[in-house]
């Protein structure tokens, strides 16, 4: 998968800085690599996560149904160890690292070791004490499938705590009608505080926004960039304490697919 990302950020086709960062590669997939893929997206079946607020269902590899799906499917299988291994997330913290240093929470942090797939058994508890003794921050990838419909949505969040990275990729269908508005409308949008805005919701621990907090948010936060929703396309960005993003709710009988892969310290 790295062969054909940049190793620095000013090499990317889109780079927003503040504020938060924001890079998106076009075309960094083989084109049969990435139809591959698509073609072979988890039936909605296989997916046991459910959000209540705003209805996103999920598969991840937190679930068991997921590498059962991986035992039957090569080309994600393959996909999977190609990011889920220690070159990947190197690159990854890497690339990121100057960014990084910016944020409050994360400025410290200075070794990091890879945990190929979370345990929460007493040995791995005690294994991971052991390393945040000696100053290493612990780190999984989080590797999940999203399908989002008719009426649904992803509310204004700033993601949790814990999450270093977020890459996303999209997969609109292969055979797009003349009147396709998926581009624009599938997305995902990104926001920031107005100038003129009495309300600062600026937070590093984040929850996705309730219903009763929509129209403080919209009042006082507009988008400042929207990911367009285009095939064979990285999207990435930093978790800051100002990172909200959300994807909006559409009237439109269509399955938003994507995947999700993500740095998340443990």
């Amino acid at each position: 998968m790295i062969e054909k990302v940049p190793s620095n950020l000013l090499e990317f086709d889109e780079l927003i800085l503040e504020p938060f960062c924001i890079f998106e590669k076009k075309n960094f997939l083989e084109n049969k690599t990435y139809n591959d893929l698509r073609n072979n997206f988890p039936n909605e079946k296989l997916f046991e996560g459910f959000h209540e607020n705003g209805k996103k269902i999920f598969l991840n590899n937190r679930q068991n149904k997921f590498f059962e799906f991986l035992k039957t499917n090569q080309i994600w299988c393959q996909f999977y160890k190609s990011v889920n291994n220690k070159i990947f997330i190197n690159f990854m913290i890497k690339l990121i690292n100057k960014e990084l240093k910016k944020i409050e929470n994360r400025k410290k942090i200075k070794k990091y070791f890879f945990h190929q797939r979370f345990k929460n058994s007493l040995q791995a508890r005690f294994l991971r004490k052991i390393l945040k003794f000696i100053n290493y921050e612990n780190i999984r990838i989080g590797f999940e499938f999203s399908i989002i419909k008719k009426n649904c949505y992803i509310p204004p969040h700033c993601d949790i705590e814990n999450k270093l990275l977020s890459l996303m990729i999209y997969f609109p269908p292969e055979n797009k009608e003349e009147n396709f508005d998926g581009i624009e409308n599938f997305g995902t949008n990104f926001y920031k505080m107005n100038k003129n805005s009495d309300t600062n919701l600026d937070k590093w621990e984040s929850k996705y926004l309730d219903n009763n907090d929509f129209n403080s948010f919209h009042n006082n936060y507009s988008i400042f960039y929207k990911s367009k929703f285009e095939e064979n396309k990285l999207i990435g960005f930093i978790k800051n304490h100002k990172s909200w993003h959300d994807v909006s709710q559409f009237d439109k009988d269509f399955e938003r697919k994507s995947l999700n892969i993500n740095i998340f310290l443990i």
